[in-house]
């Protein structure tokens, strides 16, 4: 950010493609990235961006619930809407870290 705007002056607008993430984190999109972000990555950039404190809109888009099962799209979903809470403030905890019914692991719920 510091380089294409060194004086923190102008508004953000922050586009999400989902398929940037790890196709485990989400496997409802039409054009999968092998070796993508993690979801700690993908959180951090979305966080990153909430505290720069200059956030103005947001899409998340290439989400299609038309692939794959019902768990895929769960899965999917739920990692869309861990982006846009860690974009609009939503903090992470020791509690709080990934969806638990995901294909990748297990914690807690976004959702909540």
């Amino acid at each position: 950010l510091d380089t294409v705007d060194p004086h923190s002056v102008h508004p953000l607008h922050l586009s999400f493609d989902i398929d940037a993430l790890d196709p485990p984190l989400c496997p409802s999109t039409g054009t999968p990235v092998i070796g993508g972000l993690t979801m700690r990555e993908g959180l951090y950039a979305c966080e990153y961006i909430y505290h720069s404190g200059r956030l103005r809109s947001m899409d998340l888009v290439e989400v299609n619930g038309l692939l794959g099962d019902d768990r895929d799209v769960q899965t999917t979903a739920l990692s869309a809407l861990a982006m846009i809470r860690a974009a609009t403030g939503d903090e992470r905890t020791a509690t709080k870290t990934f969806p638990t019914n995901s294909h990748v692991g297990s914690s807690t719920d976004w959702t909540s």
